[in-house]
């Protein structure tokens, strides 16, 4: 038997840092996340398929031993009757958040081949238990992965997830772009900054909740003009509220997008490099794509994922 299954990553469009323990166990987080079609996909064989690969496969940039630690949350722990492939469509550990659509597209296989039953809130929150153990991040992700679409994610001592319509989300994707400016990041150092916060970070994420209200409001009206001016502002109190998320390599692109047609955006992810997103009016987009072509910074080709994880017998 095979079992293939697919998770797409996501843009997290605003919030980002209030979907960590140390702020929603205290305020409730909220962000607004797009789960977006570069995808993590793996498939697992079985049973008389065991024999259709010779080893493990995992994209560049991926370990084998990250998937062996999913399989051995679920007691899985003898790979003999199993072998996996697993593969990626962008760049691993730049911000989209692969690792954690790695682990649901993974969780996806094994719920259908051992016939869990497990509901996509299931799945999302199993994620999160297993990539809590392998480092200290928010939880959004992993809720954009299994659900998909453009949806409002709410955290206290549950997780809400309220999605916008699909016109919702095609109008904002209309007025979004992606680069790729490369580089490296260590998420896990990055994201070290959020487990105690202090006065300053917390007034910080408190001024993004805010800004994530109205943005909610201001997508459902079709203002998208003012979702990218209320970016703008969240670019500074993101830096507030972690300093390691930017660098001047990082400010001087986002100040180059706001010159030549970009309204806000942000950097992607733990930040310091990666993939980063700008709201940008669709007649000014070309000029944009140019003038940052010119840098050496390509723009990235990507549409809304509306169907979360899917995982078929093949």
């Amino acid at each position: 038997m095979k079992v293939i299954s697919q998770a797409p990553t996501r843009i997290s469009i605003i919030g980002g840092g209030t979907d960590i323990s140390s702020y929603y166990s205290k305020s409730n987080g909220m962000v607004i996340s797009m789960a977006i079609n570069i995808r993590q996909k793996c498939i697992i064989y079985t049973e008389d398929d065991i024999w259709e690969i010779t080893e493990n496969i995992v994209p560049y940039g991926g370990r084998r031993e990250f998937i062996y630690d999913i399989f051995a949350d679920f007691e899985i722990k003898g790979m003999h009757a199993y072998k996996f492939k697993s593969e990626f469509d962008g760049f691993i550990g730049a911000g989209l958040g692969s690792s954690t659509a790695c682990i649901v597209s993974m969780l996806g296989a094994i719920n259908k081949i051992y016939n869990l039953k497990l509901s996509l809130y299931q799945i999302a929150e199993r994620a999160f238990m297993i990539e809590s153990k392998m480092t200290f991040g928010g939880k959004q992700d992993q809720y954009a992965s299994a659900f998909g679409g453009l949806n409002l994610i709410e955290f206290g001592k549950s997780v809400t997830v309220k999605p916008f319509s699909r016109e919702d989300a095609e109008n904002l994707y209309e007025w979004m772009t992606l680069f790729y400016i490369g580089g490296t990041r260590e998420s896990k150092t990055l994201q070290q900054g959020f487990k105690d916060l202090t006065g300053g970070q917390k007034k910080a994420l408190d001024e993004i909740k805010k800004r994530v209200a109205i943005a909610h409001v201001w997508i459902e009206e079709d203002y998208i003009q003012g979702v990218g001016e209320i970016l703008n502002e969240v670019w500074e109190f993101k830096k507030k509220s972690n300093k390691g998320v930017s660098n001047a390599k990082i400010d001087g692109i986002y100040d180059y997008a706001l010159e030549n047609g970009a309204i806000g955006g942000k950097i992607l992810g733990a930040g310091q490099a990666g993939y980063m997103m700008f709201i940008c009016h669709p007649l000014n987009q070309k000029e944009l794509t140019e003038q940052m072509a010119k840098k050496g910074i390509e723009r990235i080709d990507f549409s809304p994922d509306f169907n979360g994880v899917e995982v078929r017998i093949l």
